[in-house]
């Protein structure tokens, strides 16, 4: 039975000389004396005799799913021959003064791990306060700044914690190779980017060999000055999007003009997803009600496109530059997008003329993109994207996070495998770090 208790409650045996359970709807209780130890005076090191017990110490100790289990002991007390001081001695449960054991301080710091729990889920699951399972966060989790990764991928994230005399941006900076997040910034600012870069070692700066970002123009700009012998490559599916914007306006602009209610209107209103977004097309054919016939999404696309010139000229632009996009190489990507650029320029579309600016200042970035140095993937913030997903949910089942200190430590622990946690007996609070200037 004493074997069963022990190993069902993760309890070291060496230092148990007996143990007892009571329990309750609501609480176990492990009642627990500890076997006398042979040890030094820690004052004097000389030899030392029982003395005998202290009053009973209770420590928190989650092993039970259900109720809640602690450990009572009377923690033998021993005093020195030579100086006569007396003292605690050890015990296998937690450090002194400690009222949770190491297996909930364990508990807390591998929930914690998982951007899908909040604080407080982590403390209702351990029976302790959300100030304190912050605190035992702050104490056992030191990030120092990650080395700079070969390729980088920085994008942002829209949040209160951001410095709001720069932005309202967080900047989320990942490692593409490895596949995980390497950083996260204060502020997107020009200047809290030259300011972290700063910091760095130029030797270090010159290792990395690729940065790909969406259109923020300070992106660019740092890159170039401290990144020199980076290349620099923008995000293709921010490209696609801005396309995409673009061409909704051209669909609005004649959605407007049309009379409400008419069969162009009920077209370009009910179908748009035919227009805007890849969709099977050659389906079987369905009745349509307001047609009086059978017709398939490629049917009802042909009559889209018939109601406007420009709409059907917007529509083929669209298609020829996500077939661009898709299909290109880094070898003739650069022939194939001078002539995409030369059809949306003698095309002329109002709508379209802020994307056509769009792809002759960042030409050269756009053709980075099709570089394929690793794993034969284009370069894109594709990682930076899923990474942001999930920092996203995580601020939204918390219901809000205002401490950056925490918050960042607490996104690298949990999307960067090379970080840890170190757990001791020294604890300090991050809630009075953040910068205020």
């Amino acid at each position: 039975m004493y074997d069963f208790i022990t190993d069902l409650f993760n309890l070291d045996k060496k230092m148990i000389k007996n143990i007892s359970v009571s329990s309750s709807p609501t609480l176990t209780q492990l009642h627990i004396s500890l076997i006398p130890q042979r040890i030094p005076c820690p004052f004097c090191h000389g030899i030392t005799h029982l003395n005998g017990y202290s009053k009973p110490k209770v420590i928190n100790h989650p092993k039970l799913t259900d109720r809640k289990c602690v450990i009572v002991f009377k923690n033998n007390r021993y005093q020195c021959n030579e100086c006569l001081r007396t003292f605690s001695g050890p015990n296998p449960f937690s450090f002194t003064n400690f009222k949770n054991s190491y297996l909930a301080l364990n508990n807390i710091m591998v929930s914690l791990s998982n951007l899908n729990y909040t604080y407080k889920m982590v403390a209702d699951a351990n029976h302790i306060s959300v100030t304190q399972v912050q605190r035992y966060f702050d104490s056992f989790v030191n990030i120092p700044r990650i080395h700079l990764p070969v390729s980088i991928g920085i994008d942002e994230i829209h949040s209160k914690m951001a410095k709001q005399s720069d932005s309202s941006y967080l900047c989320v900076m990942v490692d593409n190779v490895n596949r995980s997040l390497f950083e996260i910034l204060p502020s997107r600012s020009k200047k809290e980017l030259q300011h972290y870069f700063e910091r760095i070692p130029e030797e270090e700066r010159k290792t990395v060999r690729f940065v790909t970002i969406d259109m923020w123009e300070p992106y660019k700009d740092v890159v170039h000055r401290y990144l020199k012998n980076a290349i620099i490559a923008v995000d293709p599916f921010h490209v696609v999007k801005h396309l995409g914007d673009a061409f909704t306006r051209i669909r609005l602009n004649i959605l407007y003009q049309l009379e409400y209610g008419s069969d162009s209107y009920y077209l370009l209103k009910s179908w748009k997803d035919l227009i805007e977004k890849d969709v099977f097309l050659d389906n079987e054919p369905i009745y349509n009600q307001r047609f009086k016939k059978k017709l398939n999404k490629r049917d009802l696309q042909d009559m889209i496109l018939d109601i406007s010139e420009n709409l059907a000229l917007g529509y083929r632009l669209k298609v020829m530059y996500k077939n661009f996009n898709d299909h290109g190489t880094e070898e003739n990507c650069e022939a194939w997008f001078q002539t995409v650029l030369n059809a949306f320029k003698e095309a002329d579309l109002s709508e379209y003329a802020e994307f056509v600016e769009l792809l002759v200042h960042w030409k050269k970035e756009i053709l980075n993109s099709f570089q394929r140095p690793f794993d034969d993937r284009k370069l894109s913030n594709a990682l930076s994207e899923n990474i942001n997903g999930q920092i996203k949910t995580y601020l939204a089942i918390s219901n809000g996070v205002t401490n950056f200190t925490r918050f960042r430590k607490r996104c690298l622990l949990s999307l960067n495998k090379k970080t840890f946690y170190s757990i001791n007996n020294r604890l300090k609070s991050d809630k009075y770090t953040n910068d205020k200037n």
